[in-house]
Order: structure tokens, then C-alpha cells, then sequence
């Protein structure tokens, strides 16, 4: 019978550290805000034109913007997408960028009607979110996709 306590014991103590690590969703803009300011970025949290929720994020020297998607009513949104945007002036030509979507999976680039390239990276959190770990990966794939991007476009 001991064992048995013990192993419920055990249960017991792991569970409050397994409800801590709450899943980052996108349902209003602070979870995503917070993962950020939790890794030590600079977080601007303000609204798009159309009342959803932005983020603006300095992280480890990437600037970029947290666009959400799928909402209702500004809120319960359902996904993602990480921004940026370089202004060019037309330098980067569309072959070039055509080249970039061609071998790079996660992140796409195109050019504006105004000449800047940009690049943009959608995730899909649905109702439940992603875990925190799951959600480092997702951003670890867009600030490397940034670097490799601005590297590809000579900025």
C-alpha cells in the first residue's frame, strides 16, 4: 500500500508544475505579449487597424510584429503571424524573392506595391494554444528565418 501513496504522492507534486506551463494562445494578445516579456524582449501590445490584437516585439535584436487572425469581435483569435518588413525602395527584385519562397519552407517573402520586401510566418494556435516549449520552436524557426532573409536580401 505504501507504494501506491507514494506514486500518488508523486502525481500530486508533479501536477501543479505541469498546470504552471500554461499554453500560449491567441485569444486575446497578452499570452503571446507575455511569452515575449518572459524571454526578456521589449513588447509593445497596441491593436491593428481593424481592432485586433499587435504586438510589437524587440527580441535578441529582431524586430518585428505579431498580427492575429481568425478573431471574433477582437478577441478569441485563432492565429498568428510574425511580420516584418524592410523598406528597399525596389531594390530586391521579384525573381529574387520568387527564389527565396522557393527554397525556404516556413517563412515567405514578397514585395509590397510600395517596393519594401517583407517577410511573414503564420501560426496556427487554434482554441487550446501551444505549449510554451512548442512555441519557443515556432519562434526559433522565424527569428532564424529573419536573419537568413535579410541576409538573402542584402539588408
Amino acid at each position: 500500500m505504501s507504494i501506491v501513496k507514494a506514486i500518488a504522492a508523486s502525481v500530486a507534486l508533479v501536477q501543479p508544475v505541469a498546470a504552471a506551463a500554461q499554453n500560449v494562445v491567441a485569444t486575446t494578445g497578452d499570452s503571446v505579449a507575455d511569452f515575449f516579456k518572459d524571454e526578456g524582449a521589449q513588447v509593445e501590445l497596441t491593436t491593428d487597424s481593424v481592432g485586433d490584437p499587435n504586438v510589437k516585439v524587440e527580441y535578441y535584436g529582431n524586430d518585428f510584429s505579431v498580427y492575429y487572425y481568425g478573431c471574433g469581435n477582437n478577441t478569441d483569435c485563432s492565429a498568428i503571424q510574425f511580420f516584418s518588413g524592410y523598406q528597399t525602395d525596389g531594390s530586391v527584385r521579384l525573381a529574387k524573392i520568387n527564389e527565396w519562397n522557393t527554397e525556404n519552407r516556413f517563412a515567405r517573402g514578397y514585395i509590397s506595391e510600395e517596393g519594401a520586401a517583407r517577410i511573414e510566418m503564420d501560426v496556427f494556435l487554434g482554441a487550446d494554444g501551444m505549449s510554451p516549449d512548442d512555441f519557443a520552436q515556432a519562434v526559433s524557426l522565424w527569428t532564424r528565418a529573419m536573419q537568413d532573409f535579410e541576409e538573402f536580401i542584402g539588408w
